[in-house]
């Protein structure tokens, strides 16, 4: 198989040579594969993690060796990883059910990670690249840029190698805040025609009454059920998962059932029932007429207890 070899550049305002500080360089190792492997399986699958093990291919997809280090404006960490066809040929080889969706087969998983990084330093909403557990696992990178010296982690795509993404602390707060403006998960029970599945990466498409196309994913124990039922009119009771934006993101299907006879009333896009929240805009700056200082010394006025209580009926 060939590796591929990959770049990462760290800057930072001291020059290190190639003597490098153990402690800040460990946590960026300990942390760099976890978000690989959660890019690739984003990528593929539509769903950051899986429960279990996961897939023998995400393992080989997501693999990445470290294999020297040098000085070159900055310190420079080098690595070898594979190209996602050549890792998962099940799943490259074959058409996939969702191929605009797909990822090139000749990326590796840093591509992956890079995709994710660059719609959250534009603060894409309606990204196909992460969902919440992979905006959380970057906002845990908070941590290298507090205890060390670096100020970017800078990723060269091989592909192109004019690309270069930038890991910096105003983009994990970037990922913070996506993640935290990002409706939770809702339980839906949701109606329409088992359109298609694709075992190897165990996602679904539903056709709903609406002529709304959703996708879903499933798990190995409902392999079985999805292919009797395939072409079929179909219940799925889940969960809803949702984008920072509010639209859906997938379908996590918990159990599917024969469909016949269920309403309509359950064949429409599932929305969010909750308000995204952007904590931003709840800081407002005080002057001397607002905020607290608007009412300050203005309270109990000289109003009797009788003239309060007409008032309050009167506003009720």
């Amino acid at each position: 198989m060939e590796l591929v070899n990959q770049t990462i550049r760290l800057r930072s305002n001291e020059d290190f040579g190639t003597r490098l500080p153990p402690q800040h360089i460990g946590h960026l190792f300990v942390e760099l594969p976890k978000v690989i492997r959660q890019s690739v399986s984003m990528a593929v699958q539509n769903r950051s993690s899986t429960k279990g093990r996961g897939p023998d291919w995400l393992g080989r997809a997501s693999e990445i060796r470290f294999v020297g280090h040098a000085a070159d404006d900055g310190v420079v960490l080098r690595f070898e990883s594979a190209r996602l066809r050549d890792t998962a040929p099940e799943i490259f080889q074959q058409q996939s059910l969702f191929p605009e969706l797909m990822p090139d087969g000749d990326a590796t998983g840093f591509d992956m990670l890079g995709d994710v990084l660059a719609d959250i330093q534009r603060r894409e909403q309606d990204s196909q690249h992460f969902d919440t557990t992979l905006l959380r696992s970057v906002g845990r990178f908070q941590k290298f840029f507090n205890r060390g010296p670096f100020t970017c982690v800078e990723f060269a795509n091989q592909s192109t190698p004019d690309r270069h993404v930038e890991l910096t602390e105003d983009l994990v707060a970037t990922a913070k805040s996506l993640s935290g403006m990002t409706p939770v998960p809702q339980r839906v029970r949701l109606v329409g025609k088992l359109d298609g599945i694709e075992a190897s990466t165990q996602r679904f498409s539903l056709v709903l009454e609406t002529g709304d196309k959703v996708t879903g994913v499933f798990g190995d124990a409902q392999m079985d059920q999805m292919q009797r039922l395939w072409r079929h009119r179909v219940l799925v009771l889940g969960s809803a998962v949702y984008r920072p934006s509010g639209r859906l993101l997938r379908i996590e299907a918990d159990e599917v059932r024969d469909g016949e006879g269920e309403p309509s009333l359950f064949s429409r896009l599932p929305t969010s029932r909750h308000e995204k929240l952007d904590a931003s805009k709840l800081k407002k700056p005080q002057g001397p007429r607002s905020g607290m200082a608007a009412i300050a010394g203005a309270w109990p006025g000289e109003e009797t207890d009788e003239e309060i209580e007409a008032a309050l009926e009167q506003l009720s």
